[in-house]
């Protein structure tokens, strides 16, 4: 018989592909704004936003199982985040470079899929760039973070599950080039390292948030230039 530890392991494991299939499926009604029908629009911007809510409602409600309760930050918790972002920029810095001379890629797949996305209208913008900034980082952090690492792999020692933290993450963002491969998978490992350093989600979903709105602030001025 398994042990109740192996059980709630196996439940961890159903959980985090449950979300990971449903954080692709909340994206589909966006391919349904281009219609000039305001009754249409309006209706699937519903059904959107209830599917990040219902997604996000329910990766709170597994991670808070593995681990109750928040704990405030603390000014080396801050430390930490500032000097762990910027590690981050330089390294995407020196990939971004490495994918146009080398790969000829001038943005990553991901990158460049949300920027065609951008592309269907104001409606998409305002919604796909809400989401973006104030949902996607929660509902990741608790998957990718929360549940993979303390729900999924909470045996084993500090750095394995950083690192299958930050290849998990980049294997759900679209990439085309081992370089962009590489952009999601160091910001998923580093995120995944502060939050193993901090014991405290809500440091790496704050870095998250700056990191999309940053991304989208980028996109939307490319786009409207």
């Amino acid at each position: 018989m398994p042990q109740p530890q192996q059980r709630v392991s196996n439940q961890n494991w159903l959980w985090l592909i449950i979300l990971v299939i449903l954080t692709g499926v909340i994206q589909r009604p966006l391919l349904k704004l281009t219609t000039p029908d305001l009754g249409s629009r309006l209706l699937w911007s519903g059904v959107y936003l209830l599917g990040f809510g219902v997604t996000v409602g329910l990766a709170a409600w597994v991670y808070h199982r593995i681990r109750p309760g928040w704990s405030r930050l603390t000014p080396a918790d801050w430390d930490l985040m500032v000097k762990g972002y910027l590690f981050i920029l330089v390294v995407e810095q020196l990939l971004t470079w490495l994918n146009r001379v080398w790969f000829h890629q001038v943005s990553t797949a991901n990158n460049q899929a949300i920027a065609d996305l951008l592309q269907q209208g104001v409606w998409v913008q305002i919604l796909l760039s809400a989401t973006a900034i104030c949902v996607s980082p929660f509902i990741e952090e608790f998957i990718f973070r929360g549940i993979l690492i303390d729900g999924c792999f909470a045996g084993l020692s500090f750095w394995p599950p950083v690192i299958i933290s930050g290849v998990a993450f980049a294997l759900v963002h679209a990439n085309s080039t081992l370089a962009s491969w590489l952009i999601y998978a160091v910001m998923g490992g580093t995120f995944a390292y502060i939050y193993r350093r901090t014991g405290k989600l809500q440091s790496t979903i704050i870095l998250h948030g700056i990191n999309n709105l940053l991304a989208m602030g980028i996109l939307l001025w490319g786009l409207y230039r």
